[in-house]
Parts: C-alpha cells; structure tokens; sequence
C-alpha cells in the first residue's frame, strides 16, 4: 500500500474519530450551524495559577504580543493587498497564498489559491498551534484580570479549533445578556489590555515557529548532509514542458547545488532562450528558460520547496523516520507562522481585526467601531473571492 493511500485513510480515520467524539459526548455539545461547540471549566485553574505566578515575566511578554502586533498587522495588510490587487490587474490567480488543507502528499504542495500539507503534518501542527494560541490568550487575559467563562474545543464542518471563551461572549448559553458579543470579542479592561490579551495568540504562534525552526536547523544539521534541493515543476512552463514533475535537483550543468544560495549562483544571468542541464532524481533535462511577467530574466518554471537530506552513517537505517520528523518540525514551524500571521490581518472575527476595533473605539469613539465591522464583511467577501477565483479559475 502507497504512501498517498495510507494518508488518505489516515485522514478519513481522524474525519470519523472527530464526528464519533461529538457523537458520544453530543450531551455536551453544543451547536450553532455548522459550529459545534465543547465547553468546560476544566484547566481555568491551570490557567490562572499560571498568570498569577509569573506576573513579572507575563508583563514584559504581553507586551511583546503587542510590539509584535505592531509590526504584525500592518504587515499582513500590506502582503495581502498587493497579493488582491495583482490578482485584479492581471487576472492571473493567487501563488504562494491560500487555504492550507490535509492532503495525501509526501511533501507541501502549492498550487493557485491552496496549499497542501501532508495529513498527518497538518493535523499535528494545527494541534500544537491552537493549544499555544489559546493558552496564551487564556494567561494574558488573567493576567489582565479578565474574566474567563470556560475554555474547550470546537468543530466547524470537519475542521478542528479550540477557544479561551471570555466572560459576554455571545457563545450558545453564555450568561452576558443583551450585552455579549461575538466569540473573541475581549472587551474587558481599557483598550491597551484589550490589545494584549488580543495580540498574545499571534505572539505565542510566532515564538514556536522561531523554537521549531531552531529545533529543525539543529536537527537537520545533526543527522545529515544536503543532497540537493526538492523541486516541482509548473505547468505550461519549461521545466514542466521538458517532462519534468518533482524530484530533487542535484547539479545544474557540471555544478552541484546543495542549497537556494548553490542554485542562485549557478542561474546567476540567466536570459529567455538560455538553456541548462539539470541533473535530477527524475534524469537529466535540457531546460530552455522563458520569460514571465514580473520576474526578472530567464523562468524555468520551478518551485523550490525544501533541501534533500542524506543521513550520515549510522542513521541511514533509520532515514525514513528521521525525513518525517525533520519535515515534521518544519511545518510545525510554516503553520505556525503563517496562520499566525495571517489571524493578525485587521478584519473581525480574526484577533487583528478586534484590535484594530479596541484602537478606532480607543482613538476616534465607539460610533466608529460599525465601520470596522462594514471593512471586515467586504474585505473578507474579497478575499474569499480571490480564494475561489484562484482555485477554479476564470469563469
């Protein structure tokens, strides 16, 4: 049995275990739409004794969250709108950005409006990710002396999440009233608070991406050598159009390439009409170079996604399990700040969109917030479209 049929029943299995657990526990779930809910009081005195102990060293991280914010949002902002704006002028889909789904990959696979993570890398990265987002926002919060109604986890459609449920939530059967808002809504405490308590998800995402990243390089280093680079070749390009798919590329001409800097150099000057020898794991191809919008000199057509590893004696027996885990660690690190970074973008119901609401309510008055809620509905429509556009193309 193949790799791609085992994940697929990997992700079938975890599909069905996630429907079985709100099955048997469907006394306690609660369920608006599509959103199914699991609220509990366990872990809120965990949590607190955490906050309270530390304040010292909680003070200076929430502040962190909010230098981090800072940079964060605008940040963000800016990436995704010259990634719309691209789109609009060329009419050429979405690269490089989109829905990150489970797929039955071997390795990350991009295409227009989507990016694929092998399943059981998605499912365990997506686990670590919103246990240290959420924790963070439930310590912040009592730091701050917010009030936490219950913490617990939820399901939208199939696909897991967790939450840190503040007192006037606006959750199925919270006690605030005419007065709670909306999930995430932290409205207790003055502005700056607020911004703490909002920022400390994305801060907690940043910094284990930056430990799994460290933990990853140090790994790597320590188990093998590089062998070359993967690659995957784009349609209707020439690499592509030379029969080339994926694979590790291992030498350019009489040039062996071991990393990005290798494989910069030995295509530094490169024009349209240049051709090159390319050794790979597929063979050896003779790629012409084209030329392509926005990208200066020759195009071959080719994304380069991560460096091959040849494990060193003593550990070549255990190859296939030290891959997995070395990939394991470095998409801990990608999701973890990629969506991350993106919960930072200044649209409700994301943490970046709330902080933008605690500033205008902070800075221009309350009245205002409606505004914010008017931007988050059609910038989210935008991009929801420009996901759509790039997936299926032009109608």
């Amino acid at each position: 049995m193949d790799t791609a049929t085992l994940r697929f029943g990997f992700l079938l299995g975890m599909v069905g275990l996630i429907f079985a657990l709100l099955w048997r526990d469907r006394e306690n779930v609660e369920r608006s739409g599509i959103l199914f809910y699991r609220r509990t009081k366990n872990g809120l005195d965990l949590i607190d004794r955490v906050a309270k102990r530390f304040p010292r060293f909680w003070k200076v991280y929430s502040w962190g969250g909010v230098l981090a914010a800072a940079v964060s949002v605008p940040l963000i902002f800016y990436s995704i709108y010259e990634l719309v704006l691209k789109v609009v002028r060329t009419g050429q889909p979405a690269e490089g950005a989109g829905v990150v789904y489970p797929s039955t990959g071997s390795t990350i696979s991009q295409s227009a409006g989507a990016i694929g993570v092998p399943a059981e890398y998605w499912f365990i990265s997506i686990g670590i990710l919103m246990v240290v987002h959420e924790l963070s926002h439930g310590v912040i919060a009592r730091a701050q002396d917010f009030d936490i109604n219950s913490v617990g986890v939820l399901v939208l459609g199939v696909i897991p999440g967790a939450f840190v449920e503040p007192k006037g939530s606006g959750l199925p059967g919270d006690d605030g009233g005419d007065e709670a808002k909306p999930h995430g809504a932290w409205d207790q405490g003055d502005w700056i608070s607020r911004v703490k308590v909002l920022a400390a998800g994305s801060w907690a995402n940043y910094l284990t991406a930056g430990l799994f990243l460290v933990l990853a390089l140090g790994f790597t280093s320590a188990t093998s050598n590089p062998a070359g680079i993967v690659y995957q070749a784009q349609d209707d390009f020439p690499a592509g159009e030379a029969g080339m798919t994926n694979g590790t590329l291992q030498a350019v001409g009489n040039q062996t390439v071991a990393d990005i800097s290798d494989i910069k150099a030995a295509t530094e000057g490169l024009q349209s009409g240049d051709s090159l020898e390319l050794v790979t794991t597929e063979g050896n191809f003779s790629v012409t170079a084209t030329s392509k919008e926005g990208f200066d000199g020759g195009y071959l057509g080719l994304q380069f996604l991560s460096v091959d590893r040849e494990y060193k004696d003593g550990l070549k027996s255990f190859s296939g399990f030290l891959s997995w885990f070395g990939g394991l660690l470095n998409i801990v690190a990608f999701l973890n700040l990629g969506i991350g970074m993106f919960n930072m973008f200044p649209a409700k119901p994301l943490d970046g969109g709330h902080i933008l609401d605690a500033v205008i309510e902070r800075f221009a008055g309350e009245e205002y917030t409606q505004y914010v809620n008017a931007w988050s509905g059609a910038v989210l429509l935008l991009l929801v479209g420009v996901i759509v556009y790039s997936i299926i193309g032009p109608f």
